[in-house]
């Protein structure tokens, strides 16, 4: 018997159970590879974009523009053009809400096709399972048949636990990739966080930097009041660092 005729008599006896397991696992490599190569590219985009943002200077505007349309391909693009965008309010908070819609519109692109591995993980051993259950009510079958010999039904059982271990099979590969592809979203989505905190204490920097500086021009006469000035200078020094 060739292995093709193999695959499909073990096909029959387990009605139909081991090639849906086939399928599922065939999904799991899919979606791995898929999710292994996004995220190759996108997590070293956002450690770079994080280097960028800490050598520019924040009270420049264009070069803050010139970042977000270099990295406006990558998934933090849209975030990186709302933090960008979000200067021009008035506040800390307000920019905090307005960057944060960006990363929650960002997040399905993160773990788009993840729920297959999990649908893969809760399916891969009940499917395996109800395969053994079948495996075995044919060898009891099988052993109620006159006659029959205890090849048969052995042979019955073997089939049965093939299809439990392809079960647990999918299963482990599916909480192998799980995991690893969860890290990998926990990372991105600390990248996003980070945009936008960086974004936040620069505004908030600058704007004590010019109360300072108003108030140290509101009062020039004397030494004493030279200080907030400094103040002032030393303040940004710290936010461009």
């Amino acid at each position: 018997m060739s292995n093709l005729e193999q695959l499909l008599e073990l096909s029959r006896q387990s009605m139909g159970i081991i090639p849906i397991l086939a399928l599922l696992l065939l999904v799991v490599l899919a979606v791995s590879v898929e999710r292994f190569i996004f995220f190759a590219r996108c997590l070293p985009s956002g450690k770079q974009i994080d280097q960028a943002l800490m050598r520019a200077d924040h009270r420049n505007d264009a070069a803050l523009q010139d970042i977000a349309q270099r990295y406006r391909a990558t998934v933090f693009g849209p975030t990186l053009h709302a933090a960008v965008e979000s200067r021009a309010l008035a506040s800390g908070e307000a920019m905090d809400r307005y960057i944060d819609e960006a990363i929650v519109r960002t997040m399905p692109e993160l773990d788009r096709a993840l729920w297959l591995l999990g649908a893969a993980i809760t399916l891969g051993p009940l499917i395996g399972l109800l395969g053994t259950i079948i495996g075995i009510t044919e060898s009891f079958n099988v052993l109620g048949t006159a006659g029959s010999s205890s090849g048969a039904v052995t042979n019955g059982i073997g089939h049965s636990l093939l299809a439990t271990g392809c079960g647990l099979l999918v299963a482990i590969a599916g909480v192998a990739a799980n995991s690893y592809f969860s890290k990998r979203v926990r990372l991105a989505l600390l990248e996003l966080d980070l945009i936008k905190l960086v974004f936040i204490k620069q505004h908030c920097l600058l704007e004590e930097s010019i109360v300072l500086r108003h108030n140290a021009e509101a009062h020039p006469a004397g030494q004493g009041k030279a200080a907030p000035k400094r103040t002032a200078d030393v303040a940004y020094a710290g936010a461009a660092s």
